[in-house]
């Protein structure tokens, strides 16, 4: 810390030059990036971006690249006219520099400006950075983001119409074919979702895995978590898929091909060497609660149960994880929607991407519904046949707070869904708050496959022990449910 001599205040020199930083890139929005770069993440490509913004380096040490004042060497590139402004994330001071940019621009910007901002790095970086920013008091409403695909599977940045990966050389045309697309991307916007896990009381235990052994969660008391709640952009899923990926967190390395045999070599012994316990062996029932507020566009199904469950007036539709015949005595009688088979893992989706680029599960799933009425007469039947119907034939899309749900019979049919397409069954499309109810299972030291239960959330995996209820909703906090990112509309 710096000392003012004539009062003593104590001033912390990275906020020194902020004001000058702002008149160097004190342009028109419009062509002004400020970029966030993990220079860790997948194969380290944010390494290159940040060697080379630091030869355009200022002398109070900013990484500016004017790209109004520079000429390619390469005589066929004429670079058009727009400044990127570089702050290495995992380096506090300079993060907090880029902070500083932003609310000085959020200050002085007229009604309808954004400050692009872009963030360079995973998956799991982009979510977890907004967050922060939104923490630390940006406005994230007017921000516009973007994701340069620097980790292993990069989903949403493919799903926002740019690659799953970048190929960067060490040199500026390299790294200005890159930015151009996000200076002419344009404004969309992504549904952002809540989840909150529940767990016993008694011997819940959500455990991650890493190079050292799995690790049990805990708070910032060092508690044993038994509520997580965790808000993502991606998908979530349960059962064989979040095993696979669970099992490779351990196995992670710094390559991105490298991580992918990993992961294919995963899902090999998993599929092969030890069976993966299916969704009907722990879940009990999918319910989906009517919230008005939360829906968008399309409504769900009408509520065909209240006179069963008076104390749940608000209950849409409810699925018994469970085939026809396995329901008990009280339920064979009771009108009530089955999921067909015995599927390995369900897979809550809200982008068009999963599995590290596998695209359009939901477009290439059957043409029906994996979901069928029980205990209707045969009036309902037909209508809800109807309903199924229609609800298959809805589109994905990233903005319509609808998320979209199907299962995978077997590890097999999930490998080979990036080769073949369309083996994932459809089980809901729709809004929330969608409930998941566990069956009651064993505490962790009785082994058997009772308790191999596995998560996934936006490429996070975890091994939760006697978990009671899984909820989703939309996020109503963040940007209202729908964080603005720039997406490459491609002709």
């Amino acid at each position: 810390m710096e000392s003012n001599k004539n009062n003593n205040i104590q001033v912390n020199p990275i906020y020194n030059n902020i004001d000058n930083l702002h008149d160097k890139i004190k342009v028109d929005l419009n062509n002004v990036l400020v970029l966030f770069v993990n220079p860790i993440s997948g194969n380290q490509e944010g390494k290159i971006f940040l060697e080379i913004a630091e030869k355009y380096q200022t002398k109070e040490g900013y990484k500016i690249i004017d790209f109004s004042k520079i000429k390619s060497s390469d005589s066929k590139i004429k670079y058009e006219p727009f400044k990127a402004v570089f702050f290495k994330l995992i380096d506090k001071k300079e993060f907090e520099k880029g902070l500083e940019l932003i609310r000085s621009y959020q200050e002085s910007i007229s009604h309808g400006e954004v400050v692009k901002t872009i963030i360079a790095g995973g998956d799991g970086t982009v979510l977890s950075i907004i967050q922060q920013l939104d923490k630390e008091g940006i406005d994230v409403n007017k921000c516009i983001f973007g994701h340069v695909p620097l980790g292993t599977g990069n989903d949403l940045s493919n799903s926002l119409g740019f690659s799953n990966h970048v190929d960067i050389k060490n040199n500026v045309d390299s790294l200005y074919k890159i930015l151009i697309k996000y200076q002419k991307a344009l404004l969309g916007r992504v549904d952002v979702w809540d989840m909150e896990l529940k767990l016993d009381d008694k011997n819940g235990e959500i455990f991650f895995n890493t190079k050292n052994g799995k690790i049990v969660k805990k708070d910032d008391d060092g508690n044993i978590i038994k509520l997580y709640k965790r808000t993502f952009i991606n998908y979530l899923s349960l059962g064989y898929d979040a095993r696979v990926g669970y099992n490779f967190d351990k196995n992670r390395t710094s390559s991105r091909i490298g991580n992918k045999c990993i992961y294919f070599w995963e899902g090999v012994k998993k599929n092969f060497c030890r069976s993966t316990i299916n969704i009907t062996g722990f879940l009990e029932s999918f319910t989906v609660y009517n919230d008005p507020e939360q829906s968008v566009n399309q409504p769900s199904f009408d509520s065909f149960d209240k006179d069963n469950d008076n104390d749940n007036d608000n209950i849409d539709i409810k699925f018994m994880f469970k085939s026809k015949f396995a329901l008990t005595e009280a339920e064979q009688h009771k009108k009530c929607i089955v999921i067909r088979g015995e599927p390995c893992s369900i897979v809550c989706q809200n982008i068009n991407l999963y599995m590290a680029g596998v695209k359009d599960i939901w477009k290439n799933g059957k043409e029906n519904m994996s979901i069928k009425l029980i205990n209707g007469t045969k009036e309902d039947e037909k209508i809800y046949e109807e309903k199924f119907k229609k609800m298959a034939n809805q589109p994905q899309k990233l903005d319509d707070k609808q998320l979209e749900f199907f299962t995978f019979d077997s590890g097999m049919k999930t490998g080979l869904e990036k080769v073949i397409g369309g083996l994932a069954k459809k089980i809901y499309h729709g809004r929330g708050p969608i409930l998941m109810k566990f069956k009651e299972t064993p505490a962790l030291h009785e082994e058997d496959k009772k308790n191999r239960i596995y998560l996934n959330v936006d490429g996070e995996y975890f091994h939760i022990v006697c978990p009671v209820s899984l909820k989703i909703q939309i996020n109503k906090n963040l940007c209202n449910g729908q964080i603005p990112f720039l997406i490459n509309k491609k002709k």
